[in-house]
């Protein structure tokens, strides 16, 4: 490990090092070199120097930083959605049971005002001037019963052509 970082400040120093070499040289020099290049008509390609002094193991773990920076910012994206998720589902619980609670007092204060309601009734029943009796032989109704209905018959299916099956009576 120590050796890889040894290459990695090396290749840093020879790259400080070609770009202060690089900007120390005069203004007058270079445009004169540009002028010269206008004139020769050569056609000069650009080359990225991170490309080709750029070693593969170097490349690698700018490629491993990248990904691992891809990772991470999924990763935070995905914490934090969770996070939003679990927050939402608890005030939308809080607010579901507040309901259920506010529906439960509702359900005993009408429990109790029937009971309430009730009493009352009966209380008036019992007493002489309500005008109710107790139902005695002498002031009972009779009706008469009602004639029977045509009943429509129902065909019954053929147990024969069923395969018998053992149906349990118990257990």
């Amino acid at each position: 490990m120590g050796e890889i970082i040894n290459q990695v400040l090396n290749y840093i120093r020879e790259m400080l090092m070609n770009a202060a070499s690089r900007s120390n040289q005069p203004r007058r020099n270079r445009s004169k070199r540009l002028a010269n290049s206008s004139k020769t008509r050569l056609k000069v390609a650009r080359i990225n120097p991170w490309q080709q002094t750029m070693p593969n193991w170097l490349r690698s773990l700018v490629f491993l930083q990248r990904s691992s920076d891809l990772i991470s910012v999924l990763l935070v994206g995905a914490t934090l959605s969770i996070y939003s998720w679990t927050v939402w589902t608890q005030q939308q619980w809080t607010r579901e049971y507040r309901k259920l609670e506010a529906l439960q007092r509702q359900e005993r204060d009408l429990t109790s005002a029937n009971e309430t309601l009730k009493e009352q009734l009966a209380q008036q029943a019992e007493s002489p001037s309500s005008g109710l009796a107790n139902p005695t032989t002498a002031n009972t109704i009779f009706l008469p019963p009602a004639k029977e209905r045509k009943s429509h018959a129902v065909p019954k299916p053929n147990t024969s052509q069923q395969p018998a099956t053992t149906i349990p009576l118990g257990y």
